[in-house]
């Protein structure tokens, strides 16, 4: 996302990603590859991602604490990694908690996040599976999703992993959209084209009834 800055006449520009912007995603992605790499030698890569994810939401959300331990400049490298040993070996994988030391090891903590959104997309593209979000004006049932899913692997030819949201305003029927594809299924979007209808007819016979007046046969 593209940040701010004060222009020469005391508006703002938007600053654009820096060199350094760009060395952090290499190196993020750099690192992605290697944990898929390692977790699928183990046949662990969706239980190890699931546990990174839970680590980083767990220490950011509940364990702030720990989190500054970690990151503190006047920690050895040696004192954080007997930390991370301490609180994650024997509880979670072992590629979970080996990824987190080298990470440490290397001053790379902070690009966890970026890490983990980059390793999940690598390893969903590996298992030809593509993120789909689902909005409906109530929740799904299970069969609801089941035929859903059915319906979206025969046309995608790939494995949807569903992500489902409730919108009322949707009134009914279905919004799915497929990375940057929008399919709009709901009776509120059935319904603005109707009236956007009705008004193109309207605006087109006023026309036609004032051409009539001033070109009379």
């Amino acid at each position: 996302m593209s940040t701010a800055q004060a222009s020469p006449d005391g508006g703002h520009a938007p600053v654009h990603p820096t060199v350094f912007d760009e060395k952090a995603s290499e190196l993020a992605k750099t690192y992605a590859d290697a944990l898929v790499n390692a977790a699928e030698k183990t046949g662990d890569a969706q239980g190890v991602l699931d546990e990174l994810d839970a680590i980083r939401d767990l220490v950011v959300g509940k364990l702030p604490a720990f989190a500054r331990l970690v990151r503190s400049p006047v920690r050895s490298t040696a004192e954080k990694d007997e930390l991370i040993a301490k609180a994650f070996e024997g509880r979670v994988l072992p590629t979970s908690v080996n990824f987190l030391r080298v990470l440490n090891r290397n001053g790379r903590l902070e690009l966890l996040g970026s890490i983990l959104k980059s390793a999940r997309a690598t390893w969903e593209r590996r298992q030809n599976r593509k993120r789909v979000t689902v909005r409906s004006a109530v929740p799904l049932t299970d069969g609801q999703r089941e035929a859903l899913a059915a319906r979206l692997a025969a046309s995608l030819n790939a494995t949807p992993v569903l992500t489902a949201e409730v919108d009322p305003a949707l009134i009914g029927g279905l919004v799915v959209q497929v990375g940057d594809v929008v399919y709009d299924g709901s009776v509120r979007n059935r319904l603005a084209q109707l009236r956007n209808r009705l008004i193109e007819g309207k605006t087109h016979e006023i026309q036609s009834r004032r051409d009539h007046f001033r070109h009379p046969e």
